[in-house]
């Protein structure tokens, strides 16, 4: 570009030199003579020039371009990962409102939230923020409005801790100055403020709702109908793949890198939630079972969820049973499938048991309408166990009367380590069930000499995994398998946590839809306590939101 300037420099003094040489000819009586074309290919120095300067301009036009071009072409990533934005919503773990007018009055348990000048009413609100990975770029709090206010409320942070069963306006903790207002609001309908300067990353977040100027704010509280959400927005991976089984390995085995996770899940009774299985409700949130008591006396349990990672006590829905899975069903029924635990004084050993729940309503109470209990088929007179059921699927035409459910499971027989087994339940009333060879002979070629147990099945991207639990040898080290359907090939997943435990059990996977809205898998394992490390003991639940991106691939790379 610099020896363009100059030469353009140049063309401009040739052309003053010319245009100042006729007034000085004419100042001396001399008439200009016309200059004659050149007669041959050098031509005359003033031809010379001219054609310079036409491929001068020509140069310095080429050199704006490659400018240009060099500013606007489309570049490709080098890595197998792009960064984006991932948005995770939170439900508080606690909130109540309280009233200078009645001091010593909790009112932790009321439907809504509240805000007022006079009386001075003031709304408190906890967020536990767990599993952010990346930088926070924005953190908004939606409060959904039951009345109108022009001026709205401020948020403030707050300065000590509290409870929601215990506050009151007279051991309220002080707050601090307001970091943001939601202006206007109306009646029945979102509203929101930016809350960013509170949220740095994982922990609790504890804010306050105070009045602007007069006037008085009805919000709906975690216990009305629309709760409050605490939406982060981190910096995040996008999941980037060239096949279904990378993508599913990708999600499944980096436990920090997920879009959220947490150990040692309990609900909020306090009670362990080991082999927790998660779908969808049908009235929006989460709904999952589990087992909890101790060895030998379990009970299948049934919690709610709004963000999968904290959960609320429902219903007991079995006794003396473990290992629980659940399906929702096409006549709004749900399908429960446990291991009923050895009954010794009848000489029962442990078995499968189905229990069929005609609505949601139904689940939600404990009120099984039908159970059917399989009877042990794998070599009847040599079993001694069949447990840990997943349910492959469940078809009714159109009810349950006529209906097909298709289960996989494990069988141990006597003086032999466990087997992967499947079954199939028809018309709730006829079972038939076989050895799954095809998974057994895939982890016997990984080098699986030990037990095969539990595991559960999704379709990802068009193919059908399996995650399994498996032991190489004897030890207390299980391995988690994926097994693709469609090649029949098992895969060690390399599981990795944040302070490194080495041995997973009991694997469910679930495609659904997250808080915020995205794709996500969730997955849960049970981390032994044996090779535990870091206080990671107990059922791990993680999500990952995924949205694999297409692209073109160099030559010779699969696509």
């Amino acid at each position: 570009m610099m020896s363009n300037s100059r030469s353009e420099q140049g063309g401009d003094r040739l052309v003053s030199a010319e245009a100042r040489s006729a007034p000085e000819m004419s100042r001396v009586g001399h008439v200009p003579t016309q200059r004659a074309q050149p007669n041959s290919a050098n031509g005359t120095p003033t031809t010379r020039r001219a054609r310079r300067l036409r491929w001068l301009a020509l140069l310095a036009a080429l050199a704006v371009g490659l400018v240009w071009w060099a500013a606007t072409r489309p570049t490709r990533s080098t890595g197998n990962h792009v960064t984006s934005l991932s948005t995770i919503s939170f439900s508080p773990i606690g909130d109540a409102y309280v009233s200078f007018v009645r001091p010593g009055v909790n009112l932790g348990r009321n439907p809504v939230l509240r805000t007022a000048s006079r009386p001075k009413i003031r709304s408190y609100l906890t967020f536990s923020v767990a599993g952010l990975s990346g930088s926070v770029t924005r953190a908004t709090l939606r409060l959904w409005s039951n009345l109108a206010d022009a001026r709205g409320a401020s948020v403030r942070p707050v300065e000590g801790s509290w409870h929601e069963s215990s506050i009151t306006a007279a051991n309220a903790p002080p707050v601090a100055a307001a970091v943001d207002q939601t202006g206007l609001v109306s009646s029945k309908a979102w509203t929101s403020a930016d809350v960013t300067q509170l949220v740095s990353g994982n922990g609790l977040v504890s804010l306050a709702l105070a009045q602007v100027g007069s006037g008085s704010g009805q919000y709906d509280s975690r216990e009305g109908a629309h709760p409050p959400e605490l939406v982060v927005q981190t910096t995040k991976r996008a999941l980037h793949a060239v096949s279904p089984a990378a993508a599913l390995s990708s999600a499944t085995e980096n436990v920090p890198g997920a879009t959220a996770h947490r150990y040692a899940v309990r609900d909020d009774q306090g009670r362990s939630m080991d082999t927790l299985k998660i779908i969808p409700s049908p009235r929006g949130g989460y709904l999952g079972v589990y087992h909890s008591g101790p060895q030998g006396s379990f009970r299948v349990l049934i919690a709610k969820s709004q963000d999968l990672l904290h959960w609320t006590y429902q219903a007991q829905l079995d006794k003396n049973a473990s290992q629980p899975t659940i399906a929702a069903l096409s006549d709004s029924g749900f399908l429960l499938v446990d291991e009923a635990s050895a009954n010794h004084s009848a000489k029962l050993p442990p078995r499968l048991r189905f229990r069929y729940y005609a609505s949601l309503d139904a689940l939600l109470s404990g009120r099984a309408d039908r159970t059917f209990g399989a009877p042990l088929t794998m070599a009847s007179a040599d079993a001694v166990a069949e447990g840990t059921p997943n349910i492959f699927s469940a078809v009714l035409t159109p009810d349950l009367s006529h209906s097909r459910i298709v289960v996989g499971y494990h069988y141990r027989l006597t003086h032999a380590s466990d087997r992967p087994g499947r079954g199939v339940l028809t018309n709730f009333s006829r079972w038939s069930a076989s050895p799954d060879t095809s998974i057994e002979q895939a982890l016997r070629a990984q080098g699986v000499h030990g037990r095969i147990g539990d595991r559960d099945t999704v379709r990802f991207l068009g193919r059908n995994f399996e995650l399994i639990e498996a032991q190489i040898g004897t030890g207390p080290s299980w391995q988690v398998y994926m097994y693709e359907e469609n090649t029949r090939q098992a895969t060690a997943l390399s599981i990795r946590t944040n302070h490194g435990s080495r041995s997973f059990g009991n694997p469910t996977v679930t495609k659904l839809r997250g808080p915020s809205g995205v794709p996500v898998l969730v997955v849960t394992f049970f981390v032994r306590q044996s090779l535990a490390r870091g206080g990671e003991a107990g059922e791990l639940v993680y999500y990952r939101a995924y949205t694999i991106q297409h692209e073109s691939h160099p030559a010779g790379t699969p696509p």
